[in-house]
């Protein structure tokens, strides 16, 4: 796979002792430029004891794109979708991405809000949008009000309308004790991701 690439491919192979996978993969991963991760399975019986991917991505200090453990996925990043929250995860993502949105074809930045912001409904955050054009980038925004539905379902709606092949957000925006026990957008789109995603913290 790594044959004539313009980098070189190191091969790992552990045996680990217990199932704790995540501090092996993080000791190895924080000198990498990206996480590659699967989604949990679950259908494998210890899933419910499982956040592994969510944990590279709060605890590693890297991106980690999780793999959905459904689906077929030869090409990933051509429509990127960013899920938009101005806030330091989703800076930080963005910019961990910039790999993948220079090499897109299309970059669209999502942004939901929910009633009662402060600003006008409709009124769009650009300056990510700004930022990015800085890089040569040039994304669209969208802009939706979150209705009935939970902030992840809206996500993973509108990544369906936007054909999109990868999302881009930030991990845990709220503190983590709360996403686990509220669910959250984070906690969501890990467990039902229609499309690989990048995570960051």
């Amino acid at each position: 796979m790594t044959a004539k690439q313009p980098f070189v491919a190191e091969w790992r192979a552990l045996k680990v002792p217990h199932v704790d996978l995540a501090p092996v993969v993080m000791d190895h991963g924080r000198a990498a430029d990206l996480i590659i991760a699967g989604q949990t399975d679950p259908d494998w019986d210890l899933s419910p004891l499982s956040d592994f991917p969510e944990r590279l991505a709060l605890e590693s200090g890297r991106p980690v794109l999780v793999v959905p453990y459904v689906g077929r996925y030869a090409e990933v990043g051509r429509r990127v979708v960013i899920a938009w929250k101005a806030g330091r995860e989703a800076a930080r993502a963005v910019f961990d991405a910039l790999p993948f949105l220079l090499a897109a074809e299309t970059v669209q930045i999502l942004e939901i809000k929910e009633r009662g912001d402060e600003r006008p409904a409709f009124a769009p955050d650009t300056s990510i949008a700004a930022a990015l054009a800085r890089h040569g980038l040039k994304p669209s925004v969208h802009t939706s009000v979150l209705g009935d539905i939970g902030i992840g379902d809206e996500i993973l709606s509108r990544l369906a309308d936007l054909d999109a092949d990868l999302l881009v957000m930030g991990a845990y925006g709220h503190s983590r004790m709360r996403e686990l026990v509220f669910g959250g957008a984070t906690r969501h789109i890990a467990r039902h991701m229609t499309v690989p995603t990048l995570f960051s913290h």
